[in-house]
């Protein structure tokens, strides 16, 4: 009975109902294309970076350098320690034994490759042009295991630095601002003094910006030659079967090898933060769209209790109970909100495709052809229960105020 006269008084005002349900429509809508496009931005960057640079990094150096002059006249272990304009030592930096290293970090649980590599930065020549780069010399079959690099050849083969004197493989991004194309001859050079004729045998693509514009692999002997490392290896690069874990197995290695050892989030972490700044925008601006549809149910629900005093006050004098008045209210509250965030749904799946398809070309931290749209169930969920939560509680006060009336009070007319 309280449910038949809630949809009753809820239709009897069909435009301001109308309008509270486009309210609540509206906002699920923009919170869903808005996460999608922010989460699909985010998991394109994250994974294709972790896909195509490793899980996890091992690099040639502790992660803390001890002063051991300092620590030898203070050794309070509270004592905070600075010095200032230290010339670096002149040494060799290497990954020491990494034949060791490499076979102790694939039998530990949750990896699953290693590959080890030499890097360092170089500048690539081709005719009147030159780019900056950095340089990997790796194991071509080693890598192909510990990354995805080799499936984002698009140019050529992964394979052929086996077989290719000097040959090179260019981010399409480096090739791009150089000019060379498949085939081309380019001249490479490093810092101390290190000259290479190299010959470009393949052109990758992952769609990160700053690999494919900033990144060149060798094969290991030729890169070791290039950059005077010979024998050298100074950084590893791991895999694991889940790249969420990698923290953890990150923190373990570290422990084992001595040296300082990056987990994919460490090393993107000021990408990172930049993607919970805008789930933090996204959530702000999509609150606000729902905070304003809630005020529109709440002014439309304390109208219609206005206009609807003498039928409360005939209402009670049935026998209706404050607890049925307060239902009566509070089930239109629930009526609209579950339209609007159905209708919601529905339309925020439908504009999520729409943005999919829109040839859109994207390129800034990735590159994309269209726009990057990512979705879940839990969104649509998060997107239902925030938007039912915030009607509920805006039919909460005019149930509240329509179930104080008193009918006698109403009757004599003293409200």
């Amino acid at each position: 009975m309280n449910t038949f006269i809630s949809i009753r008084y809820l239709f009897s005002h069909l435009r301001q109902s109308l309008v509270c349900i486009a309210g609540v429509t509206i906002s699920v809508t923009m919170f869903l294309s808005m996460s999608s496009m922010m989460q699909g931005f985010q998991d394109k960057f994250i994974i294709e970076t972790v896909e195509s640079s490793g899980h996890i990094i091992v690099h040639d150096e502790p992660r803390e350098t001890e002063t051991q002059i300092l620590q030898r006249f203070y050794p309070d272990p509270n004592a905070i320690l600075l010095v200032e304009g230290v010339k670096p030592r002149e040494q060799v930096k290497k990954i020491k034994n990494h034949t060791g290293l490499i076979g102790k970090i694939r039998r530990m649980p949750g990896v699953t490759a290693a590959a080890p590599i030499v890097s360092g930065d170089a500048i690539a020549t081709y005719g009147t042009k030159t780019y900056a780069l950095a340089v990997q010399g790796v194991d071509p079959d080693q890598l192909i295991r510990a990354t995805t690099i080799g499936e984002k050849v698009t140019q050529g083969d992964f394979q052929k630095l086996k077989s290719t004197a000097d040959g090179v493989l260019l981010g399409w991004g480096v090739a791009a601002n150089l000019g060379a194309q498949l085939g081309d001859n380019i001249t490479l050079s490093t810092p101390t003094g290190g000259r290479s004729i190299a010959k470009v045998v393949g052109i990758f693509e992952t769609g990160v910006t700053p690999v494919d514009y900033g990144r060149a692999y060798m094969l290991m002997s030729d890169a070791q030659t290039l950059l005077d490392k010979k024998n050298i290896v100074n950084e590893i690069i791991l895999r694991t079967d889940d790249y969420n874990q990698a923290r953890g197995i990150a923190a373990q290695v570290e422990a084992i090898s001595g040296y300082k050892t990056e987990a994919w989030q460490e090393a993107n972490a000021n990408f990172l933060k930049i993607f919970k700044i805008q789930g933090i925008i996204t959530y702000f601006i999509t609150g606000a769209l729902l905070v304003v549809a809630a005020f529109g149910v709440l002014n439309i629900l304390i109208m219609a209790v206005l206009e609807r005093v003498n039928d409360i006050a005939i209402l009670k004098s049935f026998g209706l109970s404050r607890n049925d008045i307060t239902h009566i209210y509070i089930v239109q509250g629930l009526v609209i909100g579950l339209i609007g965030s159905g209708l919601g749904l529905v339309l925020g799946k439908a504009g999520i495709e729409l943005l999919r398809r829109l040839p859109i070309q994207m390129e800034g931290l990735v590159k994309s052809d269209g726009l990057l749209m990512s979705e879940s169930s839990g969104m649509y969920l998060q997107a239902f229960i925030g938007s039912m939560v915030v009607v509920l509680l805006a039919a909460v006060y005019p149930a509240r105020r329509a179930a104080k009336y008193d009918p006698v009070e109403v009757i004599r007319g003293a409200h």
